[in-house]
């Protein structure tokens, strides 16, 4: 009896140890902030009326397109900051999608960090799928969105997190969004 359970501490020990050295994690993301970034000139987009609710933080509410958004006239860009210490000095990320037409844009953003969290029909019904184009002109929900992190690569830093995502019609920006989020990891 003693060598099984000698043997299962030692292969306790050993995962416990390979998680560590090959960086073995998981995540969490906790939504901290959302801000809608306004235009100066005429919105095309707007997320005024989405908000952080609830003890689970969870985003809600309602997106206005306002002029359908093709791939020929809009384009979109992503991009990632990272505040390692919580002290609210953002450092620009490598992880980004530069400014593209809106529909190769969604398609790359959605496909590398945002497929998993945007649930059509049960979190959302806004057209970011990657495979809608144009985004037709409406009033889109948000209902009880969480960042799901359960695929997230192990390079994804923790701490402090924020994504920009601009939209722009003939490259002029039109709206768009700032989530602030703390990301949490721990051993496997």
């Amino acid at each position: 009896m003693a060598l099984p359970a000698a043997l299962f501490l030692q292969l306790l020990l050993l995962g416990a140890n390979l998680s560590s050295s090959w960086g073995l994690y998981i995540y969490t993301a906790r939504i901290i902030k959302f801000e809608a970034l306004e235009s100066t000139e005429k919105q095309y987009i707007d997320f005024r009326d989405v908000r952080v609710v609830g003890a689970e933080h969870s985003l809600n509410g309602t997106v206005h397109i306002l002029e359908d958004m093709d791939g020929r006239h809009f384009q979109m860009s992503a991009d990632f900051q990272h505040d390692p210490k919580r002290n609210h000095i953002w450092k620009p990320m490598i992880f980004f999608v530069p400014i593209m037409d809106i529909c190769s844009g969604l398609r790359v953003f959605l496909e590398n960090y945002g497929k998993a969290t945007l649930r059509q029909g049960e979190n959302t019904n806004l057209p970011f799928t990657g495979r809608d184009c144009p985004l037709f002109q409406g009033t889109y929900f948000v209902k009880n969105m969480l960042i799901n992190s359960d695929n997230w690569p192990a390079i994804i830093p923790f701490g402090g997190m924020r994504l920009n995502l601009r939209f722009y019609r003939h490259y002029k920006f039109v709206g768009g969004l700032s989530l602030t989020f703390n990301v949490e990891r721990q051993l496997l």
